[in-house]
């Protein structure tokens, strides 16, 4: 039986704003797929700066502390972790990226903080 995958707008512009956490989307874990492979493209206007995280949760319903930042396998831009923290330093870029993870995660959000310039246009998750 094919997966029935799909593409989810998961993040809007997101403006002037320091920071911007995206909705949470419901990964494979959620419908019941077990490969875990999913791909987050963002979107990058007029020189964007800033850090950007992808988090997951194993909690249907997850609450502020049960989030996590996860690493893609391979990304456009590498992710550094610090600490608890994994995140990509966008220097200032314009145009795409597209990030692959795998993890059998029920929830997933993207979340960007530190933004000195530009913004991002949006996020799109395929799952």
């Amino acid at each position: 039986m094919p997966l029935n995958r799909r593409s989810i707008l998961i993040m809007e512009a997101t403006g002037a704003n320091a920071s911007v956490t995206s909705q949470a989307i419901k990964g494979d874990s959620y419908y019941g797929y077990s490969d875990g492979l999913h791909t987050i493209q963002l979107v990058y206007g007029s020189s964007f700066a800033g850090n950007v995280h992808i988090q997951a949760s194993l909690e249907l319903e997850p609450i502020t502390s049960d989030w996590f930042d996860i690493s893609p396998t391979s990304t456009g831009t590498s992710f550094t972790t610090i600490g608890t923290e994994t995140y990509a330093i966008i220097p200032g870029l314009t145009g795409s990226e597209a990030y692959t993870f795998t993890g059998n995660y029920p929830n997933i959000r993207v979340y960007m903080e530190g933004r000195t310039a530009g913004q991002i246009n949006k996020a799109i998750m395929s799952a």
